[in-house]
């Protein structure tokens, strides 16, 4: 499943219209590199999204998504780990609040 920072980089690079191959030659990244990003198998650092965000020629932030989103997504995954302790009327709003987003 991908990170969010992996589907805003796979939206980015096709509002672009670059290959992830092309990104790599402009960030002398690895498109092995690239792919795991774009995935979520990995995360890329603070340094390397600043260079990829140079790259596509955008702020950081539209790679990274505002702080709130991020808040928001460690908080659903934070729940959804502890989900064995809710009762199945706690895990049914929990499936229907993610299944919203």
């Amino acid at each position: 499943m991908a990170s969010l920072v992996g589907r805003r980089l796979g939206a980015l690079l096709a509002d672009k219209g670059m290959s992830q191959k092309e990104l790599a030659a402009k960030t002398g990244l690895t498109p092995a590199a690239i792919s795991r990003y774009v995935s979520g198998a990995r995360e890329p650092r603070p340094i390397t999204i600043a260079a990829i965000a140079r790259a596509l020629n955008v702020a950081p932030e539209a790679i990274t998504g505002n702080n709130n989103q991020k808040e928001t997504d460690d908080a659903i995954r934070l729940i959804a780990r502890n989900a064995h302790s809710l009762s199945e009327e706690q895990r049914a709003e929990l499936i229907a609040a993610l299944a919203k987003r």
